[in-house]
């Protein structure tokens, strides 16, 4: 049973190391709790932090090689960041082929977060798959946001571009300046992002750290043809309404991956985003939709 620390108080995270952050304390049959939260900044529980503990939990009730394919995720309430966060996961089905989960995300009484997921057994079958978006430069033909000001581009003088930074990733963008200090003449995105601490060889840990990364910088296509990407926080209360991933195949989420996004819509403060995913090689490994409230200030 969990007893190493007070319900109430979390341990300190070090911002780098994301193997810690998505580990989790088993509290009883189906039940863990967090041991970290990361502040999204406005004194929330950042959403990929939940939804990569969510599918952790739901790892950790899955017999064998079974490997995570979708999560359905319904973002109900922001998590407290000072409150350790409790993982409830219901089995719905185990099948032959499949096995799914329901997981329930709460701090006491307020429910922040509900989940089904879905294993599957390894097989072999049809394969195909569609290109990015847009053809974009590999990562290291690229700036990282953080290096922007210090590259000499004086259009990006004064900018504080590392705050879009988590401090455990590092951040590209394609075309940043038509992104990032202009608005863009269509809804599309693409980005490079890596882990800047390696994890270790454990596909269910990549596939927890795909599920974390998956909400990051995901709305910003939603936001790039109505303002400049600096300007969205100081105009736009911005937040994650319900989330959709699907993993193709496993991937290391500590190497580089293109995230080739498109918004199709946006009306009555909801945006919705479709991303997909592509490892170094240019494979896809996963797909993304999320739709947020983009809400003025």
């Amino acid at each position: 049973m969990y007893s190493s620390f007070s319900p109430g108080t979390p341990e300190q995270w070090d911002g780098v190391n994301l193997e810690t952050l998505l580990g989790l304390e088993r509290i009883g049959e189906g039940a863990y709790r967090s041991r970290f939260n990361e502040d999204n900044r406005n004194r929330r529980v950042f959403g990929g932090q939940l939804i990569g503990q969510a599918l952790r939990a739901a790892q950790g009730t899955v017999a064998g090689e079974r490997l995570a394919t979708a999560l359905q995720v319904l973002f109900l309430q922001g998590g407290l960041v000072d409150i350790p966060i409790d993982y409830r996961v219901t089995l719905l089905q185990e099948g032959r082929r499949f096995s799914s989960r329901r997981i329930e995300a709460s701090q006491g009484e307020r429910r922040l977060l509900d989940v089904h997921a879905t294993f599957q057994v390894p097989a072999e079958g049809i394969t195909h798959a569609l290109p990015p978006h847009l053809a974009v430069p590999g990562p290291d033909h690229l700036l990282s946001v953080g290096d922007l000001e210090a590259g000499g581009d004086p259009q990006f003088a004064g900018g504080n571009w590392q705050r879009m930074e988590l401090p455990s990733l590092e951040l590209k963008v394609v075309n940043p300046e038509s992104h990032l200090i202009r608005k863009h003449d269509r809804p599309e995105f693409a980005f490079w992002v890596r882990l800047r601490q390696p994890l270790g060889d454990d596909p269910a840990l990549h596939a927890a750290a795909l599920a974390y990364l998956s909400d990051y910088r995901l709305n910003s296509a939603a936001l790039t043809a109505h303002i400049p990407i600096r300007d969205g926080h100081s105009r736009y209360y911005v937040a994650s309404l319900n989330h959709s991933l699907w993993l193709h195949r496993p991937c290391r989420a500590d190497d580089w991956l293109l995230f080739s996004t498109e918004s199709p819509a946006a009306q009555g403060e909801r945006g919705l985003t479709l991303a997909r995913l592509y490892d170094g090689h240019g494979l896809l490994v996963a797909s993304a939709s999320q739709e947020c409230l983009i809400a003025g200030r």
